[in-house]
């Protein structure tokens, strides 16, 4: 698609802070003080100082951008903090193309890569308080042809749409690490495009001047120069609308202007522009208007020359924008800010932009504090006096800008009119009013009251890190700039939390299980769902702040650590520190378990290489970095001595050692002078390969290799932030800063013999209506031999079983191992599987885990006090094992149970916030019941319309799960939705119990809907949000009530007697005739069981002397029903 690009050596120098924005306010005394080059230490240095008396936690503050760059460009340093030029990094893409023609290697080929993008193209909100996808700068529609759209993205290139936005086609991914941030297409060949490159608001990628392409996008050259050095940052670029060899673009150098079509540009006026507008007087293209950083112009000569024009009122402003519209072509809108990065005003000027007046100024539409970062403006071109803003929000006048309300709120990401916050641009193209946010693009066909998200199909997320099971690269978390925690499962994405997501990591011991941190550390968000759902989340240790990237990992045991001013555990719902001594001060940077031996663990600290022996308990001092801070760390997958670094900056190195960290060599050879960001080694190849994501790329290196190669085959030239390896699956996983989740296939040694433990077929994630289970596991022979036997270690909860499997598995082949049936009681266990064979090469994929339900029958008519261990039901946390419900006495306050054992959410104080939790009841057969209800007691204090409660029921052993009833007065009180609430009620299905009834009362509902069902479970949901919490709920006495068929009355009026007995029970049939007697001890075993059962006047009999005494479960079964009734050995 994407064949042939011309690059030349006109590239935009350096100066000074250009990958930052100068008009941010921390900026203001740098600029004053110094004129040429500022480090980034000192622009570091001038931030810290500027949030000394400020809120960095409020929402718009400003905080997040620059720690964004911040954080990104740090990689891009030289050896003197400066960030290397534009002219540096494109001769270092050179360098990578020139290895690329050049590479050879003796005696063998290299290993080829094959890239693939994996998303995200679209994602489902699971979680967010602000869903999105990705930054889009600007949007432009062909003036020829309303259908074609282009969006520029500030990392991820320009993209096109060629049927209204249904689908998205990259156009730039061969040039290195590409921004866009202004577009103009010629209105008399949609195959001339052009663009201002670089980020204009947050310095994400080089801004390397205007590029221009004449077939549509296919290839690109740059256009002339701008005066003796390119500006840092470009943004508007306008086409004349009658003369096509005309254009002007807005930098930071001041406004360009063309008459060739680009092959050579004339600065006109000088001041920064990149952030302020070009716009003409529609009708009238002599007549142009421009704005600065602090200043408004006009021409009247064509934008040959032009003249400032005074507006006392904005003489302090920081940014202006501006727009016209053919409704009124006199009119100029400005949107004017104070160099508090708040608003100053809305003006408007009705002569063309002579004079100025204050439309607007208070109250503050802006919402915020980051104005310098995200700001937009747009005038209907019908209606003069409808004007719109953007910051946070957007915002609308009918009124000519003398009154705004407000459309939309970035927090409610399900209403009709959202956007995703932080808006950097707003524009109408014939009646549709487009958006460009940190979340996407948007558009509104009905002047703001809906917008239809259109970034579906565009890749553009800038990811932090990803995570990727062991089992499966089907399974993946990653952390994007401003918007959360993505989530991979099911070839589908979840956006299942907001903010800006960091660090992830998956549990290596459950695929499902999901974590991911916000900024700093200061949450945690756990799925154990694969990103369906949070399921709770942790706060930082004492509402500490960890670095912007707070580091994450979870050791093969499943162990999670983070790193604050120390190493920290999690234990339970909190973080715990692990380290006692040996850290210094200061937060870490980066952790690394070792594959091999979770006892071994590496942290950083700025050079400072520690490491512990004993799980993070203790940690050495071993190595200091003479190269930069150390950036990453990684262990050789099976070779304890083999640790690898990266350290910082374009001059960082990849260092090697193999003395366990003591020592490091340089291994960097082949690398281009660009930041390296991390690197991981694949296992189960003797050829030990690796692979280093740099800002160019991804490069491989082995022992058969003096040097490093690129490995980048279909990858687009970005900076690929973190690598992760699936094994399992061969895949090589990259996150890029821009061009989101890619994968390709690495090499694969296929050994002799290699049994692969592939999952638990059987007991899944169903609850299970019987006490019998018949494991099943499924292996594959992923070795060229042959496999005759597999020995199967397993522990169901902790009674261990072994089996022999014996047959023929040829290679690639799978089977299902049938396991021995075991007998379980009600509840929650778990099953721990090991598969074996002779001479196995890679023992590392032989186990897994589940946890799993098992249920039994409930009688009808009988109800659960919940008073015995007997009474306990099934109760779990949303893709856990552990539970919010617990069942006990609940003493004082208005939730007291007056001495009564029941379930509630919590014995004392508040439930917690984001938590999802069940009541699961036992199986009821309601073939044969008249009238059947449900009942149970209950009281509760809810959060009012965000917390609920509500019942659920399946049919399908709990494959899938229905609402139960409606809002009625012995049944839910409350049928909202966030539909038709508003901004509330996320959480609501629309049939729920919320706010507060602290009486107990009786709740009632008839089944007789459901009174077919042979098979059917009921579960009492608990669902908190994310904030604010209360007392919580009680649930006692729960029974199914209703008028028995004859049989299941007869089998409810069966007798065991004497009960106590010291060893023969009477069984009192009556007229039922028993299929099976059981009985089972305490732990779920059977101890005697009995088929041909003798009957003498109604009656059968058990004989327990020889069994030890206590508490025994006899299971009648008649007719395909059952009936457990319990009896005392004495």
């Amino acid at each position: 698609m994407i064949k042939n690009y011309l690059i030349v050596s006109i590239l935009c120098s350096f100066l000074g802070f250009s990958q930052f924005n100068s008009s941010a306010p921390w900026m203001a005394n740098i600029n004053k003080a110094k004129s040429e080059k500022v480090s980034i230490e000192e622009m570091v240095t001038a931030f810290n100082t500027y949030w000394l008396t400020r809120d960095k936690n409020a929402k718009g503050s400003g905080y997040k951008p620059f720690m964004r760059s911040e954080y990104y460009w740090r990689n891009f340093a030289n050896e003197s903090g400066y960030i290397q030029s534009s002219d540096d990094f494109w001769n270092a893409w050179r360098q990578k193309n020139q290895s690329k023609s050049n590479r050879t290697i003796t005696n063998r080929s290299l290993p080829s890569s094959d890239w693939q993008p994996v998303g995200p193209f679209t994602h489902t909100n699971t979680g967010s308080w602000s869903s999105g996808q990705g930054r889009v700068n600007i949007v432009h529609v062909d003036p020829s042809n309303p259908s074609v759209i282009y969006l520029g993205a500030p990392a991820g290139g320009i993209w096109k749409s060629i049927n209204n936005g249904s689908t998205w086609i990259p156009l730039t991914d061969e040039l290195p690490q590409i921004g866009v941030s202004g577009i103009a297409v010629d209105y008399s060949d949609s195959n001339t495009i052009y663009i201002a490159t670089g980020d204009k608001d947050a310095g994400d990628s080089y801004c390397v001047g205007v590029y221009k392409s004449t077939d549509g996008g296919l290839t690109w050259n740059p256009t002339g120069t701008m005066g003796g050095s390119n500006p840092s940052r470009a943004g508007d670029i306008i086409i004349h609308p009658t003369n096509n060899q005309i254009l002007w673009c807005a930098t930071s150098n001041g406004i360009y202007k063309t008459t060739n079509a680009g092959i050579s540009w004339t600065q006109v006026q000088a001041g920064d522009f990149s952030q302020g507008n070009i716009r003409l007087k529609p009708g009238d293209p002599t007549k142009v208007y421009a704005s600065s950083e602090n200043s408004f112009f006009r021409s009247v000569d064509t934008g040959s020359t032009f003249t400032a024009v005074t507006v006392s009122t904005i003489a302090t402003t920081s940014r202006i924008i501006i727009d016209v519209t053919p409704a009124n072509s006199n009119l100029v809108y400005a949107l004017s800010v104070n160099t508090s990065n708040t608003l100053n005003g809305i003006y408007k000027s009705t002569n063309e932009g002579v004079s100025f007046s204050r439309a607007f100024g208070t109250p503050d539409i802006l919402e915020s504090n980051q104005a310098w970062y995200d700001l937009a403006l747009a005038v209907s071109p019908t209606n003069a006096d409808e004007i719109y803003t953007g910051c946070l929000n957007v915002w609308k006048s009918t009124t000519g800008g003398s009154t705004f309300s407000k459309l939309n709120s970035w927090s409610n990401p399900t209403g009709p009119s959202y956007t995703h916050a932080d808006i950097h641009y707003l524009g109408f193209h014939g009646n549709k009013l487009f958006a460009g946010t940190d979340g996407g693009i948007y558009v509104s066909e009905n002047n703001g009251t809906n917008f239809t998200d259109l970034t579906a199909g565009v890749q553009i997320s800038q990811f932090y890190k990803i995570a990727v099971a062991k089992q499966t690269s089907a399974n993946m978390v990653g952390g994007l700039q401003d918007n959360g925690g993505h989530a991979y499962s099911g070839s589908q994405w979840k956006n299942y939390y907001g903010a800006d997501g960091m660090d992830t990591a998956i549990n290596p011991t459950n695929p499902n299980q999901y974590y991911g941190f916000i900024q700093n550390g200061n949450s945690l968000y756990i799925s154990n769902s694969a990103g369906n759902a949070i399921s709770s989340s942790v706060s930082s240790p004492g509402g500490a702040n960890g670095n912007w990237v707070t580091p994450l990992i979870a050791n093969n045991s499943g162990e999670l650590f983070s790193g604050f001013a120390g190493l920290y555990k999690l234990t339970g719902s909190a973080w715990v520190q692990q380290n006692v001594d040996g850290l210094g001060t200061g937060n870490l940077d980066e952790i690394a378990v070792d594959p091999s031996n979770d006892d071994i663990m590496y942290v950083a600290n700025g050079v400072k290489l520690y490491k512990s022996t004993n799980r993070g308990v203790n940690f050495t001092n071993v190595f200091n970095s003479v190269n930069g801070n150390i950036t990453f760390i990684e262990v050789h997958s099976t070779d304890s001595n083999i640790v690898y670094l990266v350290t910082e900056g374009a001059s960082g190195k990849v260092l090697k050692s193999t003395d366990g960290g003591v020592s490091f060599t340089d291994f960097s050879t082949g690398l281009p002078f660009i930041g390296k960001n991390c690197i991981v080694h694949q296992g189960r190849n003797t050829d030990n390969p690796l692979y280093v994501g740099t800002a160019l790329g991804v490069y491989y290196r082995d022992d058969t290799m003096s040097s490093w190669s690129p490995f980048d085959t279909n990858l687009p030239n970005v900076s690929v932030t973190d690598l992760e390896i699936n094994l399992e699956d061969a895949k090589l996983i990259a996150a890029t800063y821009g061009r989101g989740v890619w994968q390709t296939n690495i090499p694969v040694q296929v050994p002799a013999n290699d049994l692969k433990f592939v999952s638990i077929q059987n007991p899944g994630i169903n609850i299970s209506c019987g006490s019998s289970i018949m494991p099943q596991v499924e292996v594959k022979n992923n070795g060229t031999n042959s496999v005759s036997s597999v020995t199967v270690n397993y522990l169901i909860d902790t009674t261990p079983y072994n089996y022999v499997w014996n047959g023929l598995l040829a290679p690639s082949a799978t089977t299902i191992i049938d396991l021995p049936t075991a007998t379980l009681t009600r509840g929650v266990h778990s099953m721990n599987v090991t598969t074996t064979i002779t001479n196995d090469a890679y023992p590392d994929n032989n186990s897994g885990l589940t946890q799993f339900y098992v249920n039994d029958a409930g009688s009808v008519g009988v109800t659960n006090p919940f008073t015995s261990t007997s009474d306990a039901l099934i109760s779990y946390n949303e893709g856990g094992t552990t539970s919010q419900w617990v069942r006990g006495i609940r003493s004082g306050g208005a939730m007291d149970s007056a001495g009564n054992t029941v379930y509630t959410t919590n014995l004392l104080g508040n439930y917690p916030d984001l938590t999802k939790s069940y009541i699961v009841s036992q199986c009821y057969n309601l073939s044969n019941v008249v009238n059947p209800t449900i009942s149970f007691d209950m009281k509760f204090d809810l959060e009012a319309n965000w917390d609920v409660v509500y019942v659920e029921y399946s049919t399908n052993f709990g494959a899938n799960w229905t609402v139960l009833g409606e809002q009625g007065p012995t049944w839910y009180n409350s049928n909202r939705t966030e539909a038709t609430a508003g901004n509330d009620c996320y959480n609501c299905p629309g049939a729920q119990w919320t706010g507060t009834d602290t009486t107990l009362k009786t709740y009632t509902y008839p089944l007789n809907a459901l009174n077919s069902q042979t098979n059917i479970i009921f579960r009492i949901v608990f669902h908190s949000d994310e904030s604010a919490n209360q007392l919580g709920v009680n649930i006692d006495n729960f029974v199914i009530t209703g008028t028995l068929s004859n049989q299941n009355f007869e089998l409810q009026n069966i007798v065991l007697y004497p009960n106590p007995s010291k060893g023969i029970f009477n069984i009192a049939l009556g007229n039922i005739q028993p299929t099976a007697i059981d009985v089972y001890d305490l732990t779920g075993k059977i101890i005697l069981s009995k088929k041909d059962i003798q009957i003498s006047n109604v009656e059968a009999s058990l004989n327990l002397s020889n069994a030890a005494t206590g508490i025994y479960f006899v299971k009648i079964t008649a007719d395909n029903q059952s009936i457990v009734k319990r009896i005392i050995k004495e």
